[in-house]
């Protein structure tokens, strides 16, 4: 399927690399307007020159942190004035907060991966929904976790922040629906990112296993056998944000291989 996105305005949030990177990449080379952003602003300036080459007039990063509510705001009215357009795609994704059992975080603990992980997305996509809205057309997809269906152990921050962004995303489906806009969210599962790396080289400290045997390891595990690269994993996002899904919004859906258990 050949999917255009001419015209369309889209802000990729945490698009420095990894998901993020490849999802403004797919959107970019879809003919789209992409604001990417990021706290590191050197790593996002770069990041903007690879997707962007010559063509940078489809492209704008911005540097800062997404539990900054004046940021997001920024994020808005910076991508509509520079792009002299409202955005119409919104991609909501941000890093995992760190791993640790419930009762032994903290309450700033808490806080900070509420604000950074649940706040973030309610408050874009409340920045965005009016310009949606006007037009009758608009694409919100949040990535979440598989951990918000299938809790992961030691995972508790992410547990909650990432269940409270799919319920939230069903909620808000149900009413921008007459407005021609879509909400789903993408229930992130084994994708080969510096964070999946991280946490599996943490793990291999105490299993001794070597980084090949673990992967290999993993990968039995999952039925299609193989963890999506991040290109890979974007085509799915890509789909979502397309006028050809215009039927499809309210659902939480595993990109993960087959590896859930659940039915629904």
């Amino acid at each position: 399927m050949k999917i255009d996105l001419t015209g369309k305005t889209a802000l990729v949030t945490a698009s420095s690399k990894g998901i993020g990177f490849s999802i403004a990449k797919a959107l970019f080379e879809s003919g789209a307007k992409v604001c990417i952003c990021a706290r590191d602003e050197e790593r996002v300036r770069l990041a903007a020159q690879t997707l962007a080459e010559e063509d940078t007039s489809r492209i704008l990063p911005l540097a800062g942190d997404l539990g900054n509510a004046a940021f997001l705001s920024q994020l808005v009215e910076r991508s509509a004035e520079h792009f002299g357009n409202s955005v119409d795609i919104l991609v909501n994704n941000s890093g995992g907060p760190p791993p640790g059992e419930a009762l032994n975080i903290t309450e700033e603990q808490w806080m900070a991966a509420v604000n950074g992980n649940l706040m973030s997305v309610i408050r874009l996509c409340a920045l965005v929904a009016p310009g949606m809205k006007t037009k009758g057309w608009g694409r919100i997809i949040n990535l979440t976790s598989t951990a918000a269906k299938e809790p992961a152990a030691g995972m508790a921050l992410s547990n909650v922040t990432r269940a409270g962004v799919a319920a939230y995303s069903k909620t808000l489906a149900q009413e921008l629906g007459p407005f021609g806009i879509t909400v789903n969210t993408v229930l992130t599962g084994g994708v080969l990112t510096d964070r999946l790396r991280s946490l599996l080289e943490r793990s291999i400290q105490e299993t001794g296993e070597s980084f090949e045997d673990a992967m290999a390891r993993i990968e039995k595990t999952i039925p299609v056998r193989h963890l999506a690269t991040p290109d890979e994993f974007a085509q799915t996002v890509l789909f979502l944000a397309s006028p050809e899904a215009g039927y499809l919004t309210g659902a939480a859906i595993p990109l993960d291989g087959g590896t859930s258990r659940s039915i629904f």
